[in-house]
């Protein structure tokens, strides 16, 4: 398979992927706020030029305070099991909004670009998955142990 062939299917895979998490949205007895008319928009931006959300860059002392609730392992089993129960009820993930919303998980002085440092920490540690699909946050079912999350800036 030729490497235009392989980026062709992998582009036609992640969109069925968006389009399965907007569908089950919409269906969502408990998620009246999306309808078919704006999961629209939310489908045109998560598949257009820009793919859905970008990892933006941080500070040192943001990412060393990332590294700090990444690396926590009560703080992170907390914040999955967020999504995990989320998930469980409604049978999709939540918008990455909601879940930087959920009570008592974030401290009190957390910024956009903390949340955004602790989104791609928790991915590229191989717990999250989902980033980069709406509504698709969910807990990284593996076979191994995840990586270790890094720590260096």
């Amino acid at each position: 398979m030729s490497k235009s062939e392989s980026k062709k299917i992998a582009r036609q895979n992640r969109a069925a992927q968006v389009q399965a998490s907007i569908g089950a949205v919409v269906a969502c007895p408990l998620c009246p706020q999306v309808t078919a008319e704006n999961a629209l928009e939310i489908l045109t931006t998560a598949l257009g030029p820009d793919g859905g959300h970008a990892w933006w860059n941080s500070t040192k002392a943001v990412h060393d305070r990332a590294v700090q609730l990444t690396g926590d392992p009560v703080w992170r089993e907390r914040a999955l099991g967020w999504i995990d129960v989320f998930n469980e009820a409604h049978g999709h993930g939540p918008s990455w909004r909601l879940f930087w919303r959920a009570p008592d998980l974030w401290p009190t002085d957390t910024t956009v670009s903390l949340l955004n440092t602790v989104m791609r920490q928790l991915n590229e540690g191989g717990y999250l998955d989902g980033t980069r699909t709406p509504f698709g946050l969910r807990r990284r079912v593996h076979q191994e142990e995840p990586q270790q999350l890094a720590t260096a800036g």
